[in-house]
């Protein structure tokens, strides 16, 4: 396996002139995903038990719709790491063909999520935030250690199944169920580098904070460039603009 410098370059290099379409990309993504949330705010702005229960349910299928757009994501990453062409009508790849197999997958990745983030939310849910600045102060930030905590455990608990979409992208016969233990099996023995692949973008993350995290709008594609670099060499293509047949 290639070295994490190694994937690193090799995705500048994918990147270099093409920049801005990945951005483009991830930023039409990320206003989408944010929008739908919003409208499952506005949809359910209640605070009762059935508000809450029909809001995370609202937002749990668009969440597998989110996902087949985000397939597309990575088909199109995928095809600019290997120098084939490429447009923004790579985002709803999916969406053309056979969206089922991708919903199937991130149904799975979706339960896993929703079974972990459950126990916090409904602590949260009954913990009271308190009248006083102190008592604000203090649930903000058990609030935030919470979620984070499930957020890395999400991270880890996924890496198996961090293929899926690519292998979607590469084999059109495959059905989610088969990507997502595809996925796996590729993984077995390389979810550490693949773990510590994630961990090395820590110090530029933080560093995104004197930009006013500005910095996150080119580190994000990045990543997800790398990552497309790591699933690259799994299958032992030569890393690269190399067109592959």
């Amino acid at each position: 396996m290639r070295s994490i410098r190694d994937l690193k370059t090799s995705a500048r290099r994918a990147m270099a002139g093409h920049t801005g379409s990945l951005i483009m990309a991830m930023m039409i993504y990320t206003v989408v995903s944010f929008t739908g949330s919003r409208l499952t705010d506005g949809f359910f702005p209640g605070t009762d038990p059935a508000s809450i229960a029909l809001s995370q349910a609202f937002l749990f299928i668009l969440t597998l719709v989110f996902g087949i757009l985000y397939a597309g994501v990575r088909y199109m990453y995928l095809n600019v790491a290997r120098g084939r062409e490429y447009s923004m009508g790579n985002l709803i790849h999916f969406f053309k063909n056979d969206p089922d197999k991708v919903i199937v997958a991130t149904l799975i990745l979706s339960l896993i999520s929703l079974l972990l983030t459950l126990p916090v939310n409904f602590y949260l849910y009954h913990l009271e935030v308190g009248t006083t600045l102190e008592a604000e102060l203090e649930w903000l930030m058990i609030s935030s250690v919470l979620m984070l905590l499930v957020s890395a455990f999400n991270e880890v608990l996924t890496l198996p199944f961090e293929l899926t979409y690519y292998l979607l992208a590469d084999h059109p016969e495959m059905n989610g169920f088969t990507a997502l233990k595809k996925s796996v099996s590729i993984m077995r023995g390389r979810m550490g580098k693949l773990l510590l692949l994630k961990i090395s973008f820590l110090p530029i993350m933080f560093l995104s904070v004197f930009t006013l995290y500005l910095a996150m709008i080119w580190i994000i594609p990045y990543m997800e460039m790398t990552t497309a670099e790591f699933y690259r060499d799994l299958i032992g293509e030569p890393l690269g603009k190399e067109e592959i047949y």
